[in-house]
């Protein structure tokens, strides 16, 4: 993604705030809206910039920007909507980042747009798939991705990018508002599904497979045959760890041999019902598990989370609440290779979002924020091939990043500080990559010390160089990125396990859950070199 205009920083504030918890629209009908339609917090973000547009376009834009929005009938406004509803994808990502003088220009040309009515002299190119894609700017609604030219921008081609982005944004509050009022239902558009997405995926590998450099290279797209939306999963030598619950609010975890979609229960005996939201394997082969809980509707108080330790049998050795707020969410889990577990923690006040304990759940330190690396949100912990633990960050301290694009860091567990990757340097990754990694592994090559996945793609590092590496485009991965996780197996693979819808359900307590829908979930084995 380019540098970001002052608009869309707003827009990126607002998913910020999804992330820990924070609220978007203050009107009970735009809450509403966002939890009746299960909103990404791209779409959540987007409205929330979308509640101005509407609360304020008169003030802040001509009445010719007032009267474009208002010409659109309704069925443009259902279709700008419907591509939000529909994507498959968790952000807006971009062919190329955005040069300085292109950000510069969008910035310009949207104030025009907005006070001068300075509109473009027709709408920007919808396209099915990248492989349609011939010249300038054109988007793909499947993965929410913009792709532009290779030569510098247009006046007319930024233009028709601003005019997209506004009408969206519009139409979004527009049809939400009407959703809440009861004057408009919305019926998501059911693309017709392959043999992956209806579970009839050919198994390509079998239980007993043993990865290694004849599986390296292999392409396995294998149907989930288990009942747990899964929210994490975790890597071990044979097979891999999945954790999540059942559509009855049950937490689990499960086992899944290399190469099969058949998942053989493996710890279930959590004391309330909730989700396992993060999972890691320590050096030993026990499990952690992270539970994020329930709260029973008219309960006065949330859940800390919990976290299950887990011998490798699949008994619980001990368990242990992290945290000092309520609602909580530990979401992501790391060793080192001493069997100190890192755990990287949303909505903590004081900054301290990665916490360090001992294997008997002993707190050892807190990591803060620091006036040179943020890791607060949703992001990843991993440990690297000296046995050290990372994190991706943000280097907010590097003005020539400037203060959104990602770093990668390990994590002093003396100093309890951040430190920097390649010999007290930052390498600060292309400023298109502003959204966390979701994933930091090791690689297991000599050509990648590091691979990286988030929203915007998969990266890869080696130790000494200057740069990371975009080896994976978010609209080339085999499954969309909302909803979908992923890791490294040990034969260099990525695993991305995604489904293609989701599902909505209610406990016996009463709780409303929703999550991935465990009869529509793939496992897709992808090569990075192919």
């Amino acid at each position: 993604m380019p540098p970001l205009s002052a608009q869309e920083q707003d827009d990126e504030q607002g998913n910020n705030e999804a992330e820990n918890g924070g609220a978007f629209c203050q009107g009970g009908a735009q809450q509403q809206v966002l939890a009746d339609l299960a909103f990404s917090f791209r779409r959540a973000a987007i409205l929330a910039a979308a509640c101005l547009v509407l609360a304020s376009a008169t003030v802040t834009a001509s009445g010719m920007y007032q009267a474009r929005m208002e010409s659109m009938n309704h069925e443009k406004l259902e279709e700008y909507f419907a591509q939000l509803q529909d994507a498959n994808a968790s952000a807006d990502s971009y062919s190329r980042p955005m040069t300085e003088s292109e950000t510069a220009r969008l910035e310009e040309l949207r104030q025009a747009y907005l006070e001068q009515g300075y509109f473009p002299k027709k709408e920007l190119t919808l396209i099915d798939s990248p492989e349609k894609y011939k010249k300038g700017v054109a988007f793909y609604a499947e993965r929410s991705t913009f792709f532009l030219p290779e030569k510098e921008l247009t006046d007319e081609q930024l233009l028709e990018l601003i005019d997209f982005k506004e009408k969206r944004e519009y139409s979004l509050a527009k049809i939400s508002e009407e959703i809440a009022e009861g004057s408009y239902e919305y019926v998501k558009t059911e693309p017709e599904k392959d043999a992956a997405q209806q579970g009839r995926v050919a198994q390509q590998g079998t239980s007993g497979t043993v990865l290694g450099a004849d599986t390296a290279t292999q392409e396995w797209q294998i149907a989930y045959e288990g009942d747990v939306s899964i929210r994490c999963a975790a890597v071990a030598e044979n097979g891999l760890y999945v954790g999540g619950f059942t559509t009855d609010g049950q937490a689990r975890v499960e086992y899944l041999p290399y190469g099969s979609g058949t998942p053989e229960t493996f710890f279930e005996d959590f004391a309330e019902n909730g989700e396992v939201y993060s999972l890691c394997t320590a050096p030993d082969g026990s499990i952690y598990a992270g539970l994020k809980g329930l709260a029973v509707p008219g309960a006065e108080h949330g859940w800390l989370p919990v976290i299950y330790h887990i011998s490798p049998e699949g008994t619980l050795l001990n368990s242990f609440t992290v945290g000092e707020r309520e609602w909580n969410i530990v979401d992501s889990m790391a060793t080192d290779a001493q069997g100190r577990l890192y755990m990287r923690m949303r909505m903590q006040e004081d900054g301290s979002y990665v916490r360090i304990y001992s294997a008997e759940g002993e707190l050892i330190g807190n990591v803060a924020d620091d006036n040179s690396y943020a890791v607060q949100g949703a992001g990843a912990l991993g440990q690297g091939k000296d046995g050290k633990v990372y994190a991706a960050a943000q280097a907010v301290g590097d003005a020539t990043a400037g203060n959104i694009a990602m770093t990668l860091v390990s994590v002093d567990s003396e100093s309890l500080r951040f430190v920097p990757v390649a010999g007290g340097e930052n390498v600060v990754c292309s400023a298109d990559t502003i959204y966390p990694w979701k994933m930091v592994a090791a690689g297991v090559s000599e050509t990648a010390d590091f691979i990286l996945w988030g929203y915007n793609g998969v990266d890869t590092y080696r130790l000494g160089e200057t740069e990371f590496t975009r080896v994976q485009e978010n609209w080339e991965m085999p499954c969309g990125t909302e909803g979908t996780c992923a890791v490294l197996v040990p034969d260099g693979r990525i695993l991305y396990i995604g489904a293609s819808d989701g599902f909505q359900g209610t406990t016996a307590d009463g709780v409303e859950i929703s999550g991935k829908d465990p009869a529509q979930t793939v496992l897709y084995y992808e090569p990075l070199v192919k």
